[in-house]
């Protein structure tokens, strides 16, 4: 393969986050589809391309229930794997992949308090004889307890500090015992 097919496909969306995540191991369709961003139709189009383009391998490992395929890098695959470490480009996609978690860990925290919002209502207005009449709550008003903002946090962490501060007078009196 020459170096400008080389480049068309690492270029090709999905196929170098591929490559970072096989890495100088193996793995399965089923783990690369879960670890890169890209649909699971395109994982399998850059894996059967990079395999026609002697990329990636293909092995067959028996499992309790046949056997399955397990990608690994060749040798091109795998000097293309070094360079992609030596520029840092396997930590920034790594990097990347923790701050995907990190939001979508956010979204589902953020869907289940809407979730439980909605319960709640849902239960307020079930225990109120005014069922047709929407529940009064004044404006930016919410049933679940607001959480206190960083700002808030440091100030009472702030607070607690000087209220455990000794005044200067009694720290100079108990140096003054202690010699």
């Amino acid at each position: 393969m020459g170096r400008d097919e080389l480049e068309q496909f690492l270029r090709k969306k999905g196929a170098a986050e591929l490559i970072t995540e096989i890495g100088r191991g193996t793995a399965t369709f089923k783990v690369l589809v879960d670890a890169v961003s890209i649909s699971s139709s395109t994982v399998s189009a850059r894996l059967s391309e990079g395999v026609e383009k002697d990329v990636y391998e293909v092995a067959h490992a028996p499992t309790e229930h046949g056997t399955e395929k397990r990608y690994g890098l060749t040798i091109l695959g795998r000097r293309v794997y070094d360079w992609a470490e030596n520029t840092e480009y396997v930590r920034k996609v790594r990097d990347l992949r923790r701050a995907r978690h990190k939001r979508d860990t956010a979204f589902e925290q953020m869907i289940g308090r809407v979730t439980r919002d909605m319960e709640i209502l849902k239960m307020v207005k079930d225990s109120d004889p005014q069922q047709d009449l929407p529940p009064e709550m004044p404006e930016g008003a919410s049933i679940v307890p607001k959480e206190q903002s960083e700002e808030e946090l440091r100030e009472a962490r702030d607070r607690r500090l000087e209220e455990s501060l000794q005044p200067i007078e009694e720290v100079e009196a108990d140096a003054g015992t202690e010699e």
